[in-house]
């Protein structure tokens, strides 16, 4: 599968979900109006960021796909974390409204319905399927927004259970289990931002590739079967979306001239590219002296 059907794949399950999230937004909102329960309004409201990150994702994907230009020389790929950490922005916000209209509602009556109740069932049961869905689709994809896509669609699983598990003891009598279990809602939505975050911030500010196959000892060691590399330092990785880049210095033998040092240069970056699978390799050149020296 080359690029354009890879994101044209992508974006298929990004419109899909989008139309199973509005369907289910709705599903919940009718129940929490019938029902007057705050702990399943607030789920809906979950579920609506569900439908708001499809949006910021197919924005975020048509943009990634795009190829490099003058203006952004090194691709767009960050474009696609970007979706993902404005998603944890989100999150974040719908977590602190979700603790506010819990106090704001804390003691409202809640009403039995079987209607809702049944409506709710199947809302989870469709929501676990597309999050495992999602999970295979973003597997086969490698796709690193579909995954935290499917983990926010689990999330949203795990939210209504505790809705549903909540407003049955709330119709029950105990009212105020309503206002615990919404800002339980309100934690796990939290949590989930946070784990957003902690993905799309080490590649939006370029932190080191977390790969020891990448260290400067392990690229020495690749570079033994080049007779004129004597070692490689300086290595500094970063991610670019799913690609790896790597900045590094190369020491050969003194006695190389430039255009035999450029050559080689060339046949390193081009053995790490296919060897060690990295997308993009600077190298600055220096002649190793000690080696002269011993």
């Amino acid at each position: 599968m080359n690029k354009v059907e890879r994101f044209t794949a992508i974006k298929r399950v990004l419109i899909i979900e989008g139309g199973v999230n509005l369907l289910l937004t709705l599903t919940k909102l009718v129940v929490g109006l019938l029902t007057h329960s705050s702990v399943i309004l607030a789920d809906a409201l979950h579920s609506l960021t569900d439908l708001l990150n499809n949006v910021i994702a197919f924005v975020a994907i048509r943009i990634s796909q795009k190829p490099a230009d003058k203006s952004h020389p090194y691709g767009h790929q960050k474009f696609e974390y970007l979706a993902i950490f404005l998603l944890a922005v989100l999150l974040s916000v719908v977590s602190l409204e979700l603790v506010l209209y819990a106090i704001e509602h804390h003691g409202n009556v809640v009403e039995q319905n079987i209607t809702g109740l049944v409506l709710l069932i199947v809302a989870i049961a469709v929501n676990f399927l597309l999050s495992r869905w999602q999970l295979r689709k973003a597997s086969a994809l490698k796709s690193e927004l579909l995954a935290a896509d499917a983990k926010h669609t689990f999330s949203d699983v795990l939210t209504s259970i505790a809705v549903l598990v909540g407003w049955q003891l709330a119709a029950s009598g105990w009212y105020w289990l309503d206002t615990v279990f919404c800002l339980g809602v309100a934690v796990l939505v939290g949590h989930l931002a946070w784990e957003l975050f902690q993905q799309a911030l080490p590649v939006l500010v370029d932190a080191k590739a977390d790969d020891e196959a990448l260290s400067a000892e392990v690229l020495s060691r690749h570079s033994a079967s080049f007779e004129h590399i004597t070692r490689v330092t300086d290595v500094r990785t970063r991610r670019m979306g799913e690609q790896v880049n790597a900045d590094l210095t190369l020491l050969v033998s003194p006695d190389l001239t430039i255009t035999e040092a450029h050559n080689l240069a060339h046949e390193f970056e081009d053995y790490l590219k296919t060897q060690v699978e990295l997308d993009d390799v600077v190298i600055h050149i220096e002649p190793d002296l000690s080696s002269q020296r011993s």
